[in-house]
């Protein structure tokens, strides 16, 4: 264990770890614990750590340091103490010592996760790992390094595609040991079974690159490679970087998601919507609520010869009928008192494309009326005759359950069909944990520079919490909390485990499992957990959402010893 103190004035609160020795509290910039205050002395106190016991002592200050209530000279402290220095007041705390190691480092404002762009090898022949890293990854590595790209951005490639080559790995991380960036990447795969593990260790000029393997045999033969990867990002960062390229034109590579995914799904996932980009097909994407689908449909837009044309997105289940109509449609002048004319979405998306966001929700009635839009690619305003050319592409998204939809008639199949040339589902945030390291830690960069602060990461013990929480959220309930814990943190202050909320701090830890029974028993568990929470304890709804019947999810509730949140 570790301690630090906490210090809060009417200006700010500071946390200062206490190393082993003296540590001087004063208004002079020299002090350990530097209070600009009023009422503070250039050297009021000191704080001693030796062997387990700490003491304060005050230093003949002008206004003395008191404690529970009663001024001192020197006296012992335990953690939880408060003591008054000025009008400071100051509380000893006791912390993990991974709560003050840095887990993943953040950017500065900025610096942006170059995206990867990464391809998979196209052959139908078998690579081990060093093949697959020196063919798939090696050449877009250099050509980044050659690029002058940023040496923290560069060891996010590195970190990257080792996690990506090195298939027996369970966790990678990239160290900066030159400066106070911590740890610049890391991931893991949670479900490698770690029998006898080992790490193997790669330093570099101002770097270490760290891969765990599940044996010491498994990561002998590895070492090579771990090597180059720390000789790699050793040599970023020296070249001056090049002018950035022109904008792609249309129906040229787009520009991924950043971070970027280090999930082979998800990797699949916007591989193959590359491709389908290029089409003109409709496109309908399945997902929990925070998934990304939003994100995946801007994605395949710019990849898309309509590139250049308007993405225009709406949400049909946040509108009522009739004004979700005129939304879609648009309204004529005159068709009510004092309305105006006014183009409809899918008017403003004419050669671009439209999202049709949560379309499971959206009316019979309203379906008959889009279906009618895209068959005829023109649309009639409400209260006009006059068609307007409307020739979208379709990407819609919902997190309903339309193919049960379409068996009891609450859903047209022949929309359906207009609409789901190409199906996608995005997987939910509990079944991609690897990225929630890289997500966190990019949200946390973006708040950063929003607040102008400068964050050096997240510590190791929250880290770990994040990385076991559910998230029946998914991303947007992740990049939520990072928000909220950001708004608490002062410059230069790591976001530890006090920062995040009581739900975080909870959540119980992920189980190993160690048969194939036992994995299933705890992928169902989690689903019916998150479908649970998702409807908020209505377990019909819940029921829908996974697909089977009421009964039979009250008796696997039963048997997995799950409890109904209160709606």
């Amino acid at each position: 264990m570790a301690y630090r103190i906490r210090a809060k004035t009417e200006d700010q609160t500071i946390r200062v770890t206490l190393h082993r020795g003296r540590n001087v509290v004063g208004s002079d910039p020299s002090c350990e614990i530097c209070l600009q205050h009023p009422t503070v002395s250039r050297r009021h106190a000191a704080v001693t750590v030796t062997d387990g016991i700490i003491e304060v002592e005050d230093l003949g200050s002008r206004n003395g340091t008191l404690l529970r209530s009663q001024p001192i000279e020197r006296a012992a402290l335990v953690p939880g103490d408060v003591f008054v220095v000025g009008r400071a007041v100051l509380t000893l705390e006791e912390v993990e010592d991974e709560d003050l190691e840095v887990g993943i480092g953040v950017a500065r404002a900025g610096e942006e996760v170059v995206n990867r762009t990464f391809k998979p090898h196209e052959t139908t022949q078998i690579f081990s790992p060093l093949d697959r890293f020196s063919l798939d990854f090696l050449p877009q590595l250099l050509e980044q390094l050659l690029a002058g790209v940023g040496r923290e951005r560069f060891a996010q490639q590195v970190g990257a595609a080792l996690f990506d080559a090195l298939a027996p790995a369970a966790a990678v991380e990239v160290i900066d040991t030159a400066g106070a960036r911590g740890v610049l990447f890391a991931a893991e795969h949670a479900e490698i079974d770690l029998k006898t593990p080992q790490w193997i260790d790669a330093a570099g000029d101002g770097c270490q690159v760290r891969v765990l393997f599940p044996s010491q045999a498994a990561g002998r033969h590895f070492r090579p490679i771990i090597q180059s990867a720390a000789l790699l990002v050793s040599l970023s960062g020296r070249r001056k970087a090049v002018e950035p390229a022109p904008a792609p034109r249309p129906g040229q590579r787009a520009k991924r998601p950043s971070p970027p995914s280090v999930v082979p799904e998800v990797q699949r996932i916007y591989d193959q919507a590359e491709r389908v980009a290029r089409g003109d097909v409709g496109i309908l994407i399945f997902g929990e609520s925070g998934t990304g689908k939003e994100v995946l449909a801007r994605f395949i837009h710019a990849a898309s010869p309509r590139a250049a044309e308007p993405l225009v997105a709406i949400n049909c289940a946040s509108l009522p009928r009739d004004l979700l109509e005129a939304e879609l449609f648009g309204v004529e002048r005159g068709v009510a008192t004092g309305v105006e004319a006014r183009a409809g979405r899918f008017e403003q998306a004419d050669k671009g494309t439209i999202f049709l966001d949560e379309i499971g929700d959206m009316a019979p009635e309203t379906q008959a009326k889009i279906l009618r839009v895209l068959q005829e690619r023109e649309v009639f305003r409400i209260g006009s005759h006059t068609p307007r050319p409307a020739r979208a592409r379709v990407i819609a998204a919902t997190n309903r359950p339309i193919h049960k939809m379409l068996a009891d008639g609450t859903f047209r199949g022949d929309l359906y069909h207009r609409i789901a040339t190409w199906e996608v589902e995005l997987p939910p945030l509990r079944r991609r944990r690897a990225d929630i390291p890289s997500l966190a830690a990019h949200f946390l960069s973006r708040e950063a520079q929003r607040y102008g602060i400068h964050v050096p990461g997240i510590s190791r013990a929250a880290l770990r919490l994040l990385s076991r929480y559910r998230w029946p959220g998914n991303i947007r309930q992740l990049r939520n909390e990072i928000s909220r814990a950001a708004l608490f943190l002062e410059d230069g202050e790591l976001l530890d485990t006090e920062r995040l909320s009581p739900a975080i701090l909870g959540a119980q830890p992920l189980r190993t499992a160690t048969s194939l029974a036992e994995v299933l028993e705890e992928v169902e568990r989690d689903e019916i957990r998150a479908a649970l929470e998702v409807a908020a304890g209505d377990t019909a709804a819940a029921a829908a959402r996974l697909k089977i019947s009421r009964p039979t999810l009250y008796r696997r509730i039963k048997n997995l010893g799950l409890e109904v949140p209160k709606a």
